[in-house]
């Protein structure tokens, strides 16, 4: 028999028939004492004569060196169960793959009958074969494994257990106190499990030493030291002595014919696959070449064409024919010049290859851009130029997509004119313009008056066309140099240029081109058969060579818009640096309110209304800001910016909240306050869930809603007062009062009074304040009284400080008083306890 004929060999002849075994009651402990005694990989665990499972030095890595009753476990619970048998007459070619296949170590053997006739391990088809002529053909680099982890010496078993499990080793590197390097195997670890020791440490079962072998060495040469020594694991080291890895036992399998053959097989395999594979890639790319909706030539070395596809005739029209033995100039456009080809080839010959946009004709003349890239191709054998391939697509409609980006994205949608980004760039040129020449610019920021009234009342499709229309006449009544843009829904701005170099007659032509514009805007407006008009306010900012950023200029102009409206609208305004100081000082207002409504800073005062003989008849609850370094901010100061800034619907609904919440506190302690005066402002009232917030309020806290009077002022009857009146009707059932507030500052109380079903009028201070020294005020104190008596409302007079006030307000007829001379504004606290508390 050949020494190779290894298929005739079975393996009944390799097969261990003195079995190390134990019953499946036995302890863990006492199996592992066994397998270290007779330095056995694993035990079997026998029942009734019959094989139920394996407890391998694999199996030893689950063991709980930590837990004290580990030891005592039965090996039932930790063995390996079923076991894999194979049979007797397997051939140890046969045996060698099926290990590597199966990743195991050991099988149990069978006869034809099924009957379990003893145990074969790798390491037996190992040792037991010494003819193995195909691993003096591998050498040790062939099949090393990297360096496994480094534990050192002073670990715990159970930690380097834990590792090699987490790591799938069946070994681990370990460094000792004089940085000696040794192993740790899975058999050292079933030694630990045999001893009694309680979590044990890696130097008392480590082996100190790791024999190595050069990886240029052959698995033949490894086998034999392996044996000899009795090892299952070798180190591999490179030239320089440097450990670079590890194999044991398994790894020799490696060198096996069997598994030769078999990997040679699997290389024809794979090299068979990879020639279909390659196959097709071919014709797959043909294929797409074919059908692709790009267009592609190609070109010998002296671009001559050679080849084009269905892209290249869709795109420029051009068949095969046509193109064929000819150059690619018969699609040239003729708007590139020769520098421009040059160029090209330049990059070409540089780089190997070009990529740009480039303007082509296509056979019916018309001319096109396209995104074009040639490669070079060059012969694998003599690296010589061969061919170019030119690939490229029709981006007409990218260019027009491009365009239309451009235009949305710097160009307003409704008028056309440049947005607010445009604006800016144009701006900054017009700046860098200026600061050249010397001249002066303007910028006119223009908002039309009461516009939201014509979209609120002939809706939003008026509006556009009233826009456009502005659009338009701004337009026409600018110069060629000067730029109108769209920043807002009914803002526009104009870019003036060239004014002159002299400040006083630049800003004499801003004044006069803005008042054209002006007389231009009040024009009446026919649209669907109906007239009309409509004014705007102007805000001017000069800018010269010393001028600020766009952002800058543009707010400067926004300010004194802003001026020019509150100044009665339909004006024209110039940016003064007063201007911005109350800008700035405005907006450091809205910061520092909106982070005092976060923090909650603001809080409520209370100031009492008394009779004439200062018995307390109601209060009204008065906002302050407690700044944290300014103190208590007057409500004059903050409450305007509130209501511009949109701030005073929140501002507004704290107050409400705070002062329900006060009066159920002042409840529970038995201090009953039947009337609190609580102020609110139009753009609160007309909210829509201004009712809602009451209806909340009343249920959270179980206040009677006759308690509360709502104050508000003659402003809030401006906006819509049939609205007005069915709100405050709707409330008045519900069991609320209202008070006017100030009444008598306004321009038409008197006209809307009859009308309002209010409960009360409160006389504004700044009359009761001279009504001992003014005669005019003193009668138009009386007259307010007198209206209010007979028309059966109640009157509150402010600002009573003094005792001749009193006298006259009460010889008037007026019966409730609030002001210094009996108390100032009181926070809670105080108020409870010099008022209510009595």
């Amino acid at each position: 028999m050949s020494n190779f004929d290894l298929n005739v060999i079975s393996i009944k002849e390799l097969t261990q028939t003195g079995l190390l075994a134990c019953p499946p009651d036995e302890t863990i402990h006492d199996a592992a004492v066994k397998m270290a005694e007779r330095k056995c990989s694993a035990i079997l665990v026998i029942e009734d004569n019959e094989i139920i499972g394996i407890w391998t030095e694999k199996d030893a890595l689950k063991f709980d060196f930590s837990s004290s009753d580990a030891r005592s476990t039965t090996i039932s619970e930790g063995m390996s169960s079923p076991i894999i048998c194979v049979n007797e007459n397997m051939s140890l070619e046969e045996v060698s793959l099926k290990f590597k296949r199966d990743g195991v170590r050991h099988y149990v053997v069978t006869d034809d009958d099924g009957n379990q006739q003893g145990i074969i391990s790798q390491a037996d088809v190992i040792k037991k074969n010494n003819v193995e002529f195909f691993l003096a053909l591998k050498t040790v680099g062939s099949v090393i494994r990297p360096v496994p982890p480094l534990i050192h010496s002073t670990q715990s078993m159970a930690q380097a257990r834990k590792l090699m499990l987490s790591s799938d080793l069946d070994a681990l590197r370990v460094e000792f106190y004089d940085e000696s390097i040794g192993i740790l195997t899975e058999r050292d670890v079933v030694k630990a499990v045999a001893s009694l020791m309680f979590n044990p440490i890696v130097a008392d079962y480590a082996s100190k030493e790791l024999i190595s072998v050069n990886e240029n060495e052959s698995l033949y040469r490894a086998k034999n030291i392996m044996i000899e020594n009795g090892l299952r694991h070798l180190g591999v080291t490179d030239h320089k002595n440097n450990l670079i890895g590890i194999i044991n036992l398994t790894d020799i399998l490696k060198g096996f014919r069997s598994t030769y053959m078999e990997e040679l097989k699997e290389s024809l395999a794979h090299r068979e696959a990879t020639l279909k594979v390659s196959l097709k890639s071919l014709c797959l790319t043909k294929k797409i070449i074919e059908n692709s909706r790009e267009g592609i030539i190609t070109t010998d070395k002296n671009a001559i064409i050679q080849a084009c596809n269905a892209g290249f005739t869709r795109i420029t029209g051009y068949t095969k024919d046509e193109v064929v033995g000819k150059t690619p100039s018969i699609i040239s456009s003729g708007r590139h010049d020769k520098k421009f080809y040059q160029s090209m080839w330049e990059k070409i010959i540089t780089d190997g290859y070009w990529h740009g946009e480039i303007w082509n004709r296509r056979k019916n003349g018309e001319i096109y851009p396209e995104l074009l890239t040639i490669t070079e191709i060059r012969d694998d054998g003599t690296g010589e130029i061969s061919n170019y391939v030119a690939i490229f697509s029709d981006i007409s409609q990218s260019k027009q997509d491009e365009e239309e980006i451009k235009r949305l994205a710097f160009y307003d949608s409704l008028t056309g004119l440049p947005n607010r980004y445009l604006l800016y760039d144009r701006l900054a040129q017009e700046l860098a313009s200026t600061s050249r020449t010397g001249k002066n610019g303007a910028l006119l920021f223009i908002d039309l008056d009461h516009f939201k009234n014509i979209n609120d009342a002939l809706g939003h499709s008026i509006g556009d066309e009233i826009l456009l229309e502005v659009a338009f006449r701004l337009k026409f009544g600018v110069r060629e140099c000067d730029t109108v843009a769209r920043v807002g829904g009914d803002e526009f701005v104009v870019i003036l240029t060239e004014l002159g170099e002299q400040i006083e007659l630049a800003c004499s032509e801003a004044r006069h081109i803005a008042e054209k514009l002006q007389q231009t805007i009040c024009q009446a407006y026919s649209i669907t058969n109906q007239e009309f008009y409509i004014s705007s306010s102007i805000g001017i900012a000069l800018f010269s060579d010393n001028a600020d950023s766009p952002e800058d200029i543009l707010m400067q102009a926004d300010t004194a818009m802003s001026r020019a409206k509150t100044s009665g609208r339909n004006r024209v305004e110039f940016f003064q640096h007063s201007m911005q100081k109350v800008a700035m000082e405005r907006m450091l207002i809205e910061k520092e309110l909106r982070q005092a409504l976060h923090e909650k800073n603001l809080l409520l005062y209370y100031q009492p209304q008394v009779d004439c003989q200062g018995n307390l008849m109601g209060a009204e609850a008065l906002i302050r800001w407690n700044h944290p370094e300014k103190g208590l901010v007057s409500p004059d100061i903050f409450i305007p910016v509130a209501e511009e800034c949109g701030l005073i619907q929140a501002v507004g609904s704290w107050v409400l909240e705070q002062a329900f919440i006060q009066l159920r506190q002042w409840d529970k302690q038995q201090a009953h306050l039947s009337h609190l005066a609580i102020n609110v402002s139009p753009r609160q009232f007309y909210h829509g869930d201004f009712m809602d917030i009451l209806q909340r309020l009343v249920k959270q806290y179980q206040i009677s809603p006759t308690r509360i009077m709502l104050e508000f002022t003659e402003g809030l009857l401006m906006n819509d007062v049939d609205v007005a009146i069915k709100k405050i009707k709707k409330l008045k059932k519900l069991g609320y009062t209202f008070s006017i507030d100030d009444f008598g500052t306004g321009y038409s109380s008197l006209s809307y009074l009859k009308h309002l079903p209010v409960d009360q009028l409160k006389i504004d201070k700044s009359f009761v304040e001279d009504i001992t020294n003014d005669k005019e005020d003193a009668v138009f104190v009386g007259t307010i009284i007198a209206i209010a008596q007979h028309m059966g409302l109640g009157v509150v007079a402010e600002g009573v400080e003094s005792e001749m006030e009193l006298e006259f307000l009460k010889q008037s007829g007026c019966h409730c008083y609030q002001g210094y001379y009996f108390s100032k504004p009181l926070p809670a606290d105080q108020f409870f306890e010099q008022w209510l508390k009595k």
